[in-house]
Formats: C-alpha cells, structure tokens, sequence
C-alpha cells in the first residue's frame, strides 16, 4: 500500500513538472488574470483524485481537456455576464428615454416638479443616492460604483429598480 502511494506521487510529480507550465501557458491564450493558474491547480487536484496518474499518457490527454474544458466554460460564462450587462444597460437606456418623456410632460406645471422631487425623495436611501448621481450630476454607471465603492452591476440595478418605481408612482399620479 505504501509502495503504491510513493509511485502514484511520483508519477504524479512527472507528470505535474512535464506539463504544469505548459497547462498554465495554455490556458493563458484564452484566460487573463489569476484564473490560468487556478483552473490548472484544480485540474491537478482532480487527477491527483482519480485513477489516471500512473498512466502518464492518459494523465496529459486528460489534464488538456479538462483545462480546454475549464477555459470553455469561463468564457461562456463571461459572455452571459457581459449579455447581461448589455441588457441592463438597454433596459436603464429606455427607462431613462421613458422617464424623460414623462417628466418633459410633467414640466408643464410646477407642482408637478415637487411631485417629483418627493417621489425621488421616497426612494431607499441608495437608489436615491445613486439615481441623483446618475441624473442630477450626470455621472455614468462606473463612475457612481467607484465613488460608492459598488460594482457596476449593482449601480445598473438600482438605476433601473429607481426608474421603474419612479414610472410607476407618477403614473398613478
């Protein structure tokens, strides 16, 4: 038993210094940051768990898939994140649209302004915040998450939830 635990390690240490760079080269070409690195430690991990260590050729066909497979998956998801962004951002566009062609018809009369400015006022403490931000001061969706140490995805939502409500309330009205 011993025996086997020192020839799966050192088959395992071949096979992590013959292909660990490569791995972490690899998955550079597709991934920015720490993640290469990452990815290929887990991958590591998951064959130091499994049977194929002993079997150097079998190990390598598998570290470069499951790596190829990782860097897949990170890029998908990236890309649902950055759709949607996208999305939010459009939805915050027509919103904003919408919204000022309501307050343009609501400009008409004075005390339909202070309507307004109350109804912003009745908004959660930090949408407001970050709706006055966005609309009083004209600062964009990063900018507002950098002064408010948010992300910017946080930022959009409570621009949108800050909209939606204030469409809805003077609606009503």
């Amino acid at each position: 038993m011993l025996k086997q635990k020192k020839d799966k390690l050192a088959a395992f240490k071949r096979v992590y210094d013959a292909n660990a760079a490569t791995l972490i080269r690899f998955a550079r070409r597709f991934i920015l940051s720490e993640q290469p690195e990452d990815i290929v430690q887990d991958v590591f991990l998951e064959l130091w768990e499994s049977d194929r260590v002993t079997d150097e050729a079998a190990a390598r066909s598998f570290l470069f898939t499951a790596v190829r497979n990782r860097c897949i998956n990170i890029l998908k998801h990236e890309q649902i994140k950055e759709n949607y962004e996208q999305h939010v951002q459009t939805e915050n566009q027509l919103l904003g649209l919408d919204y000022l062609d309501s307050i343009e018809k609501l400009l008409i009369d004075k005390e339909e302004i202070q309507t307004i400015y109350q109804e912003i006022d009745r908004l959660p403490a930090k949408c407001r915040q970050i709706f006055k931000l966005a609309y009083f001061e004209d600062k964009k969706s990063a900018e507002i998450a950098q002064i408010l140490n948010l992300s910017i995805r946080t930022v959009e939502h409570q621009l949108y939830l800050g909209l939606k409500t204030l469409r809805e309330r003077l609606i009503r009205k």
